[in-house]
């Protein structure tokens, strides 16, 4: 990891922004953005297992402390982290890349697998978030338009803070 200071800020204005302002807004009934995951997505790619689980516990744990939910945000947190390796070489090939380190970025993965990488992570986490949060299948509907709601909104938040932040994560390589 070169860029340790962009890492560290990047870390407190995401888990700042998902706690100073996504838990106290209501886009509406169906949306509540959780875009804390976006920490995971955008890990640098040499990053071990056992990092990235130290990783996934710590944000979640916070995320938990401060949300005043004991665990919620822990247990969608760690399958996401410990499936990251798994995510990106499903859905973002990385047998074609020479150096396979740095940030995950649409120029180094390829703008279609970066953004099919970002996309199954963050809803993986939305899907384990919610469907832990609803632990209730008796309206359905509601269910499922909430947590496409949400996904869309959070990938949207997310989106921004990846363009926002890649550039001071990254190193030309």
């Amino acid at each position: 990891m070169k860029n340790k200071g962009a890492y560290i800020l990047f870390f407190a204005v995401v888990v700042a922004l998902q706690i100073l302002v996504l838990n106290h807004i209501s886009v509406s009934v169906y949306a509540a953005p959780v875009v804390y995951a976006v920490l995971i997505v955008m890990m640098p790619l040499e990053t071990s297992q056992f990092a990235m689980l130290m990783v996934g516990l710590a944000l979640g744990l916070s995320m938990d402390a401060t949300m005043g939910v004991e665990g919620l945000n822990t247990l969608a947190t760690l399958p996401v982290a410990f499936f990251r390796r798994s995510i990106l070489h499903l859905t973002a090939d990385l047998s074609g890349l020479v150096k396979i380190e740095g940030v995950p970025s649409a120029e180094r993965l390829g703008r279609f697998r970066f953004h099919r990488y970002t996309i199954v992570t963050m809803s993986l986490h939305e899907t384990i978030f919610f469907s832990m949060e609803w632990l209730s299948f008796n309206n359905i509907g509601f269910f499922i338009a909430r947590l496409l709601c949400s996904t869309a909104v959070s990938l949207a938040i997310a989106y921004l803070l990846i363009y926002i932040f890649t550039p001071k994560l990254s190193c030309k390589s």
